[in-house]
């Protein structure tokens, strides 16, 4: 089905984007990676926006202004849901291999599955819940993967100059936020994966809610939610007064990949979202096979310890991916 397929590119392109999130942070912090990747995914969107009116039966005019002023509130709330995540996701990201990081943020299975059944009135069938048990069971696993910290052997770091580079960068964020939690206790990076997890999971559920009765096309959908995006992060900026190294921002080329990763598989999972027999439950688990990718990445870019056990807990995972869509 067309929609499964959607899903699974969003899944591929979300774990390449883990990568490039790291990456990005080895030069810049996380609020000037946030800044600016919003700023130029609105740019992408705003260009296909612009494509989509043209070729399109619908006017200028009908295409951004045409909604209710509920759709705009609803739209505008899935967007501070997502702001709060990116920053609470961004941050953790920074201090965990993202091997680790891919592999817990698939507790938003746990989190959608609920919301699903709660909110949706979504009845997962028996292999469906068997795949969200495997999915589960693949996380409890990853406990007993032993990491070292993060700050002992930094795998985003490819030679001391970069080690060195990183830290400053690191130094200066912690200044910027004023972060006071000691870096050797990583249980609260654990605490911020799990609560962008949560929230992410909840902006899936919104998505379905949104496009559920026709009315509002994917691309409306991902142009507001992008404006949305945008002005919570200069209101941020400007609250906090947060020095942003501009130069130093545009120069950074993991940022701009980061942007367009995020403009494609986003409106891949919004396309998904607008079929009427996609099921948020089985859509998240599809979403897992960005694990996959996080843990090659971890292996072959940052060159992370004991991928063996992680492709472990990642085969478990595949397995239960497998069941749910059957």
């Amino acid at each position: 089905m067309v929609w499964i397929a959607c899903v699974l590119l969003y899944g591929v392109l979300k774990g390449a984007r883990e990568i490039f999130k790291k990456k990005a942070m080895v030069k810049s912090t996380v609020i000037e990676v946030l800044v600016l990747y919003t700023v130029l995914s609105l740019v992408c969107v705003i260009a296909t926006t612009a494509i989509e009116i043209v070729v399109g039966d619908t006017g200028a005019r009908e295409y951004l202004f045409g909604l209710r002023a509920g759709q705009y509130a609803a739209i505008a709330a899935k967007s501070f849901v997502i702001f709060v995540a990116w920053i609470c996701g961004f941050r953790a990201l920074r201090r965990m291999p993202v091997s680790v990081y891919g592999i817990l943020d698939m507790a938003r299975v746990v989190f959608s599955a609920m919301l699903g059944i709660l909110v949706l009135g979504e009845k997962p069938s028996l292999t469906q819940g068997l795949g969200i048990l495997l999915v589960c069971l693949g996380l409890f696993l990853l406990r007993f993967v032993k990491e070292e910290p993060e700050e002992d052997a930094r795998g985003e770091a490819d030679n001391a100059a970069a080690a060195e580079a990183a830290n400053a960068v690191a130094a200066a964020e912690e200044k910027t936020v004023s972060e006071n939690v000691p870096r050797h206790k990583t249980g609260f990076y654990v605490f911020l994966a799990m609560v962008s997890c949560f929230l992410n999971a909840g902006s899936g559920n919104m998505d379905k809610v949104l496009m559920k009765d026709g009315t509002l096309q994917s691309g409306q959908l991902q142009l507001w939610y992008m404006l949305f995006m945008v002005l919570f992060y200069i209101l941020y900026v400007l609250v906090r007064r947060i020095h942003l190294n501009v130069r130093g921002m545009l120069k950074n080329p993991w940022i701009w990949g980061l942007s367009i990763l995020f403009v494609i598989a986003d409106r891949a999972l919004f396309i998904a979202n607008g079929y009427a027999d996609s099921r948020v439950i089985v859509m998240t688990v599809l979403k897992q096979s960005c694990t996959i990718v996080t843990i090659l990445g971890g292996w072959l870019v940052f060159r992370e310890k004991r991928i063996g056990r992680k492709m472990l807990c990642a085969s478990v995972v595949i397995a239960g991916i497998v069941l749910s869509v059957l």
